[in-house]
């Protein structure tokens, strides 16, 4: 592998992986944004389920028993609409409760569709059909994205679709809302999941580009020092070569120059032959006088190491000799000193025996001091 395809490969590498890292952050900034919106939608949810958990009064045991005698056929007639495509075909119980599954809590959203009037005989459960139907409308375009993703996931098509459904507050029916809110909670199971198993296949496929690149890396530096051996080897080579240019262009000069006097030279071959051999001789001659000349360096070198050898036996026999002499003069320096010690007791003994007969006897260190007094004297 070449030093350009190596630096090709780690840019092609780092792009995969930059563009790998800007895709992670699209998925998450989607996930984000589907959680926000799930949370809004939640939040209405349970404020128009709150205002549809109050009952009407005076109406109350009229809608209670409609509400119970239309619930199977509306449940029917909105699993059959042509609105309700794609999505699972179940029937809901009165009074039952769907929850999201995977990141939402059972009881999160509930949906009564025992509370939810279907009758348009006040005017407060038509404001409620009318404040429903953006909501369904808002669910039903999460769902068709939701469901998008999930057949074919591109950041082309990560927007929230703008055609909502056309739902007028007349086409409300029971279960409509737990139905859409049931697929809406798959759908985002599903997507979530999808995410992170393209997510956990991304890691895996970051993990392995860096692996790559750190091994294109690693052979890069190796290039580099291989290079730069070659490059330094290049260099010996070419000032080997620029010598022996220099040499071959002298050698060429004198081939030239010789070429040219045996071509324009008018003298005869005897004549050249005749010259060659005298040129010969006077080497001949140089050589001799050369050897000549070694013969009586190399004697006045062999004269100039004799006399260097008496030289030094010289210096050795004069270091021996003041060796010799160091000890004669401390031998005769013990010597006088052992006489002028013998003298000096021999006078001490005199007047010793003097100054008994005279005198008291000294102390001993005045006797001590006295003769080291004369012994230095």
């Amino acid at each position: 592998m070449s030093l350009e395809e190596s630096s090709d490969r780690i840019l092609l590498l780092e792009r995969q992986n930059r563009e790998q890292e800007q895709q992670l952050r699209m998925q998450q900034r989607d996930i984000d944004e589907l959680r926000q919106t799930n949370s809004q939608l939640q939040n209405k949810l349970e404020i128009m389920l709150r205002r549809c958990s109050t009952p009407t009064y005076g109406d109350k045991p009229s809608l209670f028993n409609e509400i119970e005698m239309s619930s199977q056929s509306s449940v029917e007639d909105e699993l059959r609409s042509p609105s309700q495509c794609g999505r699972p075909k179940f029937l809901s119980h009165p009074g039952s409760s769907i929850g999201f599954q995977g990141d939402f809590p059972e009881d999160e959203i509930e949906c009564d569709d025992s509370d939810l009037p279907l009758a348009m005989d006040t005017e407060e459960t038509w404001k409620l059909r009318e404040e429903l139907v953006p909501i369904y409308r808002q669910l039903r375009r999460l769902c068709e994205d939701l469901r998008r993703r999930r057949d074919n996931y591109s950041s082309a098509d990560s927007g929230i679709s703008h055609s909502p459904e056309e739902l007028q507050a007349s086409e409300i029916r029971l279960g409509m809302l737990t139905a859409i809110t049931k697929e809406l909670g798959n759908l985002i199971e599903e997507v979530l999941l999808s995410q992170d198993e393209t997510m956990c296949l991304s890691c895996q496929s970051i993990a392995e580009d860096r692996e790559t690149l750190e091994k294109v890396q690693k052979e890069l530096v190796e290039k580099n020092e291989e290079i730069k051996r070659k490059t330094e080897e290049i260099s010996q080579l070419t000032a080997k070569l620029t010598l022996q240019e220099t040499e071959l262009t002298a050698l060429r000069e004198s081939r030239d120059q010789l070429k040219d006097d045996v071509e324009n030279s008018s003298l005869a071959k005897d004549q050249v032959v005749k010259k060659a051999w005298e040129v010969r001789d006077q080497a001949v001659a140089r050589k001799n006088a050369v050897e000549i000349e070694l013969a009586r360096t190399r004697i006045d070198v062999m004269h100039i190491n004799s006399q260097l050898m008496e030289a030094v036996q010289q210096k050795v026999e004069l270091s021996q000799q003041l060796e010799q002499w160091k000890l004669d003069m401390e031998t005769l320096l013990d010597k006088q000193v052992m006489k002028k010690l013998k003298t000096q007791e021999q006078e001490d003994k005199k007047q010793k025996s003097q100054s008994e007969n005279t005198e008291p006897p000294p102390t001993k260190r005045q006797a001590s001091k006295g003769k080291l007094f004369r012994l230095w004297r």
